[in-house]
């Protein structure tokens, strides 16, 4: 007679957390834990109640009901744990469901829980897909430290270090290599190894890594052919449909984008950020009907998700300005102010939303009390707002016959992200739709070069060695241009130089810290901000005070 199974990992110092809005269910999940051997658990019976637990303890196994009534569901849950962080890698998030519509299962996915459980399933089944998730992310923890301590660098070594081994698990090493090769902006690395893993087997991962390289490197025509690859074997590849709308814009084939994103919406349509990108490309192609369906769709979604936004309720408002929802679009906007009854941002983008629809409407006193508000509430917090908000503003500006204060905050907003194509591309389209078209492009030209001079003026300074005099140039440039990440990389760059030629500058570090926060927030691929925390790391550690 064969012997059971020796079970291969010990759950007795886990720390569980149950989540299930069932008495009955928490209670069977509690005693099929128990048969492990587990001793600590803790039990929730809401979304709220779980994340305060969260915030409490770390867990090593979060068990979660996909349905949990009212609130937030799993999904959301999920999805607002990974946001602020709650989870951490060795933690594994399974989802547990009853339900197996295609909506909700897409919804789930989407959010990559460590696994997906259909009930009924018996505590056999649930201990050996939790060891087979368990023992994998072990032999991922040592490289897992090293991203968490954002050594990215040595993070690619270990992987290196652990392919050279062929483990079992080679393409968990590979994958993890690819993701954060992307994350440096390594294109070359990553599409070696990307070419090497698609030499032996089309993995979709790869397919798709190799197709995110193509786009960083500007094979635009190349990245939308790998993305249309992957959708036409597998239309559920959610990913792939954003990379592939995400470039069919970047190529200006702006219709065929949205369509795209149309398709993944109906796929998948509980993914509130997918919503989003919608409504703002129909919001920009003037396809009013879609955007005012995208950013309904993506308030009611957001009435419980972590990424609930003011915005997406002044962009469905402005969208039914032409849809025939003009009193509608009012009714929007007061559940605005009911929804972020504190909050100056929201009231801001309901003034300046509502200024238009009563344009519209023709009720001229009430359009102008809206924009005397908007005027307050964006001088009251000058400098401090988002750049999305700056342009409405300045656009409501000009469209109010305050032309000189709305090219003054396009001359701004130009000089804080010169280099941000997409933004750009909106200020032109706003001066386009006010028939001032050539002068949009001669302000914009005009203020992009003058922070291009600026930026070689000091590049050149470090270069010739003049490290005080660059130092000097780019922290006045940044009382001009805050959020400028050029002059902010490079303020940072020249500053760390300076300290590892000349040792700890308690000053310059809290400079330096400054920069990368305000980068931090605007991070994109290869952009060199991981390098440079990397710096800054080390000379934070080897000239410890």
């Amino acid at each position: 007679m064969a012997l059971p199974r020796k079970p291969r990992l010990d759950f007795s110092d886990k720390r569980f957390l149950i989540i299930d809005d069932f008495g009955d269910m928490r209670s069977m999940l509690r005693h099929m834990v128990e048969s492990y051997g587990v001793t600590r658990i803790d039990t929730a019976a809401t979304a709220k109640e779980a994340l305060r637990l969260m915030e409490r303890h770390p867990y090593d196994v979060v068990l979660c009901d996909y349905n949990l009534g009212e609130g937030q569901d799993g999904q959301q849950l999920l999805e607002e744990a990974k946001h602020r962080r709650l989870i951490q890698f060795a933690t594994v998030f399974m989802m547990l469901t009853a339900e197996n519509t295609m909506q909700m299962v897409m919804g789930a996915v989407e959010y990559y829980p460590d696994d997906y459980l259909s009930k009924p399933f018996n505590k056999h089944t649930l201990r050996q897909r939790l060891e087979k998730i368990m023992l994998r992310k072990q032999d991922l923890l040592a490289v897992d430290k090293l991203v968490q301590k954002g050594e990215l660098e040595q993070a690619i070594e270990e992987c290196d270090r652990r392919i050279a081994r062929k483990p079992r698990n080679l393409r968990e090493f590979q994958k993890l290599k690819g993701e954060l090769c992307l994350r440096l902006g390594r294109y070359e690395a990553a599409e070696m190894l990307y070419r090497e893993v698609l030499a032996e087997r089309s993995v979709p991962w790869a397919r798709l890594g190799l197709g995110q390289v193509y786009f960083h490197t500007g094979r635009l025509e190349a990245a939308r052919d790998c993305f249309q690859e992957i959708v036409a074997e597998n239309q559920h590849h959610m990913e792939a449909h954003d990379w592939l709308a995400r470039t069919l814009e970047a190529l200006g084939e702006a219709e065929a984008a949205q369509a795209c994103l149309e398709q993944a919406a109906r796929l998948s349509p509980k993914a509130i950020q997918r919503q989003m990108a919608l409504g703002d490309l129909a919001l920009r192609r003037k396809d009013f009907a879609c955007a005012a369906r995208a950013f309904k769709k993506a308030v009611k979604l957001g009435e419980h998700s972590v990424y609930k936004s003011p915005a997406n309720y002044s962009k469905q408002a402005q969208a039914m300005i032409h849809t025939s929802g003009k009193k509608d679009a009012l009714r929007v906007l007061k559940k605005l102010r009911q929804d972020f009854p504190h909050d100056d941002e929201a009231r801001l983008h309901a003034a300046l939303a509502e200024n238009a629809v009563y344009d519209a409407l023709g009720r001229q006193d009430e359009s102008r009390a809206a924009y005397d508000e908007a005027c307050k509430l964006f001088e009251a917090h000058a400098g401090q707002w988002p750049a999305e908000l700056v342009l409405e503003m300045s656009k409501t500006h000009i469209a109010n016959g305050d032309e000189n204060r709305g090219k003054e905050l396009i001359k701004g907003l130009v000089r804080n992200h010169h280099e941000d194509e997409a933004l750009l591309q909106r200020v032109q389209e706003a001066f386009s739709d006010l028939g001032m078209a050539e002068e949009g492009r001669a302000l914009i030209s005009d203020n992009r070069n003058k922070v291009v001079q600026l930026n070689n003026q000091g590049v050149r300074l470090v270069q010739e060695g003049r490290l005080e005099e660059a130092i000097s140039l780019f922290e006045e440039a940044l009382q001009d241009l805050p959020a400028n990440k050029t002059i902010n990389m490079n303020t940072a760059m020249v500053l760390l130089k300076y300290m590892e030629k000349h040792g700890r500058h308690d000053g310059y570090l809290g400079q330096v810290r400054r920069c990368l926060d305000m980068l931090r927030e605007h991070a994109s691929p290869g952009s060199g901000l991981e390098q440079l925390q990397e710096r800054y790391n080390r000379i934070v550690k080897s000239h410890a005070a």
